[in-house]
């Protein structure tokens, strides 16, 4: 392109300078006037960048990365994405002088058209933004219809570019694989990476087979080639967050918290990283580690669009479970988790729903810390906040209190809860699941016959002595069902009855303490709490019972 075109792609420029230096903001608006630019805004933080891409539109942006106190480029750049005020068609050039591995990793992942390390002359600069205007005037086409969100448009538009035989072809290539995923043309998708890996090993197609095959389902070919593309780049973090989604397809559930560990440790600055971290933690029942994930989420959402109240409520809630008597550092852990609700309630976002559920787990970690007075008075507060302002708050609020009203040993008034909530969100399924799953019976019908199908499929298995294949039933309905008092007892008579036979294996007393745990707030005049009471004494003997007249109760 001439010099000459170049400059009146310049002057058809509106650009947004953001940095906290004026003397680097008077430089770099300085030379964008010598490119051509005739339209440069300033501001000088991460606020003021935020209202005015919000009230403007602009073709560039050239933020640096330390603002100061409040969100950093980085959290610039991931909330205009999520806000969607920075389209494809917008240019977005990251500035700064912080060069480590976490700050680049943690950028260049939300998509900068650049990244220019200061100082910055204007030769440099000039010759950056030349490569970066020439490469978006080729692809402007493509990148317009991605906006439209017409991803076929946008695929026949790389089709197009491809034949003319566009000195952009990995680019092209590379998105055009990506519009057939999003258009759920899967086979077309893996033809063009297959295509381009037969000409030569390229890690992106590499990656994006791998995704492919994770859209697929084909999650044993996904691991295989994503962990290929992280033995030769473990730092390309996408195959890490991948791998986990291949491993959970696969129901290893522990493979995939150990992909998303390294996932986090090689892009430490991602709110939803960590965040799934802490989860997948939890569901491991791996406590230490959902801990310092959660507490990683707090620091690093700070001033980030991702910042969400749930995030202090998971923390304190994994703090309150470290509280329980008698836990080492069970005091400290009372502490903290009132610490960490404190800073939330600073926080402008905090309401009533967010305070009823403050209290409920200052409650519940009191109770754990045998605090019952106080744990009380916190609890009777939550509940009375609830009682008053429960049609207008979301269902989550409802479901953490009853969790609370669980552990606190009133499973009438959690019960309560619970109904309600099935009662006027009926055809929320996700919320329905999530009642099923903390409920000792499931409270839809679809639920209840769910936990039927498989106690029938487990108790079959255990008439015909197959008791290695009952245990397996019976730990994934518990999967499903973790509170649910009848699969609990079920597995723990299966584990016995497979050790009395076949030996005990490695993890089975472990599984026989947790569920009896899980289920240890049984009421004394439970019909399951005889059952409760005998498994409880024949685990505590070491699976050393006489299996003769053992029977698997429905």
């Amino acid at each position: 392109m001439r010099q000459i075109d170049l400059i009146k792609l310049y002057s058809q420029m509106r650009c947004l300078v953001v940095d906290d230096m004026p003397d680097v903001r008077v430089a770099i608006t300085g030379m964008l006037r010598v490119f051509g630019v005739q339209q440069v805004d300033v501001v000088a933080n991460g606020d003021q960048a935020i209202e005015a891409c919000l009230n403007n539109h602009y073709h560039m942006v050239l933020c640096d990365y330390n603002l100061g106190p409040g969100r950093d480029g980085q959290q610039i750049l991931e909330e205009l994405r999520y806000r969607n005020r920075l389209n494809n068609t917008s240019i977005f050039v990251m500035i700064t002088a912080e060069s480590s591995r976490e700050m680049v990793l943690g950028a260049l992942e939300y998509q900068p058209d650049d990244y220019v390390t200061k100082p910055i002359t204007q030769a440099l600069l000039r010759q950056r933004l030349d490569r970066v205007l020439l490469r978006h005037r080729e692809l402007y086409n493509i990148k317009q219809a991605m906006d439209e969100k017409d991803y076929a448009a946008a695929e026949q538009h790389c089709a197009e570019k491809l034949s003319a035989d566009s000195s952009y072809r990995g680019a092209c290539l590379q998105i055009q694989a990506e519009m057939n995923l999003r258009l759920f043309n899967f086979k077309r998708a893996e033809e063009i990476y297959t295509g381009v890996l037969a000409e030569r090993p390229l890690l992106w197609a590499k990656l994006g087979l791998g995704k492919t095959q994770v859209a697929k389902k084909e999650y044993s070919n996904a691991e295989k080639n994503l962990k290929e593309v992280i033995k030769n780049d473990r730092r390309i973090v996408e195959a890490h967050d991948l791998l986990a989604d291949a491993y959970i397809g696969q129901g290893e559930t522990i493979q995939a918290q150990q992909a998303m560990q390294d996932a986090a440790e090689v892009s430490p600055k991602s709110v939803m990283r960590q965040r799934r971290l802490a989860e997948l933690s939890k569901l491991n029942e791996d406590t230490r580690a959902c801990l310092e994930a959660s507490r990683r989420v707090i620091k690093t959402a700070r001033n980030s669009v991702y910042e969400s109240p749930d995030d202090y409520f998971n923390l304190a809630g994994t703090l309150s479970e470290l509280s329980k008597e008698g836990e080492a550092n069970a005091d400290k852990y009372v502490k903290e988790t009132f610490e960490v609700l404190q800073k939330l309630e600073k926080r402008s976002y905090f309401d009533v729903g967010a305070d009823i559920q403050s209290n409920a787990l200052k409650s519940r970690s009191l109770k754990n810390n045998n605090k019952m007075d106080d744990a009380e008075k916190f609890l009777d507060k939550a509940k009375t906040l609830y009682k008053s302002n429960k049609d207008e708050l979301e269902p989550e609020v409802g479901l953490n209190l009853a969790k609370t009203l669980i552990a606190s040993g009133d499973k009438l008034a959690a019960d309560e809860v619970l109904h309600e909530l099935v009662e006027r969100y009926p055809t929320n399924q996700e919320l329905v699941d999530k009642i099923d799953s903390m409920s000792d019976t499931p409270k839809s019908k679809e639920g209840r016959k769910k936990v039927a199908d498989m106690t029938k499929a487990g108790i079959d298995f255990y008439e015909n002595k197959q008791y290695a294949e009952s245990v397996e039933t019976f730990k994934r309905a518990i999967g499903i069902f973790p509170s649910h008092v009848g699969l609990n007892l079920n597995l723990i008579q299966a584990i016995i009855a497979e050790a009395k036979n076949h030996g005990e294996k490695p993890g089975y007393e472990t599984l026989c303490r947790t569920s009896l745990e899980k289920i240890s707030s049984i009421a004394a005049d439970d019909p399951q709490y005889a059952r409760y009471s005998r498994l409880n004494k024949e685990v505590d003997e070491l699976f050393k019972l006489n299996l003769d007249g053992l029977e698997l109760d429905l």
